[in-house]
């Protein structure tokens, strides 16, 4: 069985788009992981702040002021999306074991191994 010049053109040239696709499919998710990971840095907050009060042209006198406020916000915004964060696990975990008294000895043995678990360091 014999394909034509064309046909083994064809399929090349579609496998090579395939697996392009797939590279790049692959390479946009990690980097948008990357980039995820990077937004929930307190620093990455704070620079990006400082960056978008640089449109407003301060004076040498003010970037100090302007800074410590920045800082404050910051300090604010991390300590509020931790309290927000051990709140929600509260929940969870009240609902995990509101949720296992009602099950059977058997449940039970399932559920704990469903069981939701919060991220190392995020338990209430």
């Amino acid at each position: 069985m014999s394909y034509s010049p064309r046909t083994k053109a064809g399929c090349l040239i579609t496998l090579l788009i395939v697996f392009s696709l797939g590279v790049g499919f692959t390479l946009g998710i990690i980097v948008s992981k990357g980039i995820q990971k990077k937004k929930e840095d307190p620093a990455f907050w704070k620079q990006q702040a400082m960056k978008h009060l640089e449109k407003l042209h301060p004076a040498e006198a003010q970037r100090p002021r302007l800074e410590a406020h920045t800082d404050k916000a910051v300090a604010e915004l991390t300590e509020l999306r931790e309290e927000g964060i051990r709140q929600v696990w509260e929940i969870v975990t009240r609902a995990a074991q509101d949720i296992e008294k009602e099950l059977t000895p058997e449940q039970k043995e399932v559920f704990e191994k469903i069981r939701p678990k919060p991220p190392a360091g995020k338990a209430p």
